[in-house]
């Protein structure tokens, strides 16, 4: 069909066309005179007719009249081919450049009845197609058993390798992407039923003692054992995971108020008293629990997990499961707000520092200040440190911070010695600072540059904070003291350091936490703590402050327990450093009597 179109082309067609064939749709004489030349010379055999189209795409002659003068498709520049309806009928469509005379003219179409072709191929295939099915079919039986040995096996291999990237390799628990998934539908099925849900995160206290004590290897034999007393703890719609180190995690869609979730974790925590024997050895783990409720403290995924962790973090303070509070959350929206303000106060001197004098309870004498940082908000006013220093202590703005403060305290210090006064100064230490084995060169350098006796300079630390890493702590520590700076250990009492902890430590004061100072006069116990804790701290020849002094009778009771120094509202709220020389101008005019009476 192709041959033939070329053929009639270039031997037929070249001499009997003219180039007007195909400037416009021909008239009625030419048009006559084609109908002639194509039926005596091109439309035979099963030829269904030819067309003529002008170089834009128009037929300019058809054998089928009623299409001339359409614009039908563009020019051919090479032979193309296609099966489609022409003149009603299903065709073998074949389209040949022409030229007449010097030039390219147009292009010409012969049709050719597509039925006879279409059947002369079938009848050709089927015969082909027919042996080539038996032979698939033959080649399937034969292969068939293979293939199911082999489908069995990929299988296998399939949900093994789902079951590895959702559970925990060590203890076969879900992992964290199993984990919230179970959320997820918890929480479909929580929304259609109008239920709750809670969310509890787990994490064992000193599992990294265990590990460095007893080997890695008993750590994982420890949080296998953990694992499977988890999953007996808990109920059947329940989900328990381990999120990675010794962190894990339930999801429980029937606990879904306060009262059964605390129910769920205080079951969980008695769960864990009982020791877990590893090679030989019996092991005692606790758990800080923190929970999360749905729809109370979240309705999505991350946040349910999110505000769990910070309640966990929260009880490990306290060692007892804790609900999520927003007031506790160092990372909610605001207060996330406020790191990059807090940085822009350090920059622009916002923050400002106050100082509540220390007394001596025989003399009424001030040796030394606390320095107690606040921030002068522009928009939000004078903020307490509660308000933004347990930010900066979670997002590292505390070293910054504390640099600020102690810069900001020696200042005022040589200050005062200008003015004849020579009060000493304390400033408070976080975990963070402490932990710094560049914080003693630092302070070096800001006792250098405001030109301080080293000795007129103390640092507070909590029991928690040398808790953080005692051997560090002890090390920056000593390498203070050396410099000639006081030690002060704050809130004694309240931390679980042991007595041959602090005996290590190069002490030189220790603060009665306030909370045991405030109660004394009407708690025996907590007087018989503060008197303990005097004896204590003058038996490892140390001097002791009580905070926290509010009243003439504390304040009485104190000094007949032989406390050195006290520090409190009965004394002095903190002042700023203008208002404090103004205080301590005036009190050393009066004479000790009046001094220790401390009245107004």
């Amino acid at each position: 069909m192709a041959f033939h179109a070329r053929f009639v082309a270039d031997s037929v067609l070249g001499d009997e066309l003219r180039t007007n064939d195909f400037a416009r749709p021909v008239r009625e004489q030419r048009r006559a005179a084609l109908d002639q030349l194509f039926r005596s010379e091109v439309l035979v055999g099963g030829t269904l007719g030819a067309t003529l189209y002008g170089p834009e795409g128009r037929v300019t002659y058809s054998t089928d009249h009623a299409l001339i003068g359409r614009a039908s498709r563009r020019p051919a520049t090479s032979m193309e081919t296609s099966v489609q309806e022409w003149a009603g009928t299903k065709a073998l469509n074949v389209y040949v450049p022409v030229r007449v005379g010097q030039g390219e003219a147009g292009t010409f179409a012969l049709h050719q009845d597509y039925g006879p072709i279409a059947a002369s191929a079938r009848k050709a295939f089927i015969p082909v197609a027919g042996v080539l099915e038996l032979a698939l079919i033959g080649l399937y039986l034969s292969l068939f058993p293979l293939l199911r040995r082999v489908t069995r096996r990929l299988r296998g291999h399939l949900e093994e390798i789902e079951h590895q990237a959702l559970h925990d390799g060590l203890t076969g628990l879900p992992n964290r992407d199993l984990f919230r998934r179970r959320i997820d539908e918890a929480l479909a099925e929580a929304q259609q039923r109008r239920t709750g849900v809670s969310v509890l995160l787990l994490d064992l206290d000193r599992f990294k003692e265990i590990n460095d004590t007893l080997g890695h290897q008993s750590g994982d034999l420890l949080l296998q054992a953990l694992a499977k007393r988890l999953e007996t703890l808990i109920r059947d719609t329940d989900t328990v995971a381990r999120l990675g180190g010794d962190e894990f995690a339930i999801v429980s869609p029937g606990a879904g108020n306060e009262g059964d979730a605390l129910v769920l974790a205080e079951r969980i925590r008695a769960g864990l008293e009982a020791p877990f024997a590893l090679a030989g050895l019996t092991v005692e783990v606790e758990a800080s629990v923190g929970i999360a409720l749905y729809p109370d403290h979240g309705d999505d995924v991350e946040a349910l997990i999110r505000h769990a962790d910070v309640a966990m973090y929260n009880g490990k303070k306290t060692h007892r499961p804790m609900l999520y509070s927003p007031k506790d959350d160092h990372y909610s929206p605001d207060r996330l707000a406020l790191v990059g303000e807090l940085r822009r106060a350090i920059a622009n001197r916002e923050l400002v520092i106050h100082y509540q004098p220390r007394v001596e309870l025989a003399t009424g004498d001030v040796h030394a200040v606390e320095a107690l940082v606040r921030w002068d908000h522009p928009e939000r006013g004078l903020l307490s440190p509660g308000e933004f220093l347990p930010l900066a202590e979670h997002t590292g703005m505390i070293r910054p911070l504390t640099r600020y403060v102690m810069d900001a305290a020696l200042a005022d210090c040589a200050g005062w010695a200008q003015e004849g006064l020579r009060p000493g100064v304390s400033v408070n230490l976080s975990a963070r600072d402490l932990l710094d084995a560049d914080l003693p060169r630092e302070v070096e350098s800001l006792l250098s540059k405001h030109g301080v006796d080293p000795t007129l300079l103390e640092v507070e630390i909590t029991e928690h904070t040398i808790l953080t890493d005692p051997e560090r702590a002890r090390i920056v520590l000593e390498r203070l003291r050396d410099l000639g700076v006081r030690l002060s250990i704050d809130d004694f009492g309240t931390g679980f350091s042991s007595l041959g902890q602090l005996k290590r430590l190069p002490v030189d004061v220790l603060k009665i936490d306030r909370s045991f100072v405030l109660n004394m006069e009407h708690d025996d116990n907590d007087d018989v703590i503060v008197r303990s804790t005097i004896e204590l701290g003058h038996n490892l020849g140390l001097r002791v402050v009580a905070e926290g002094v509010e009243t003439q009778e504390t304040w009485g009771r104190l000094a007949q327990l032989g406390c050195d120094t006290a520090q409190g509202f009965f004394i002095s709220r903190p002042l700023p450093r203008v208002v404090l020389v103004e205080w301590l101008k005036k009190r050393g005019s009066e004479e000790p009597p009046r001094r220790m009476r401390l009245v107004g």
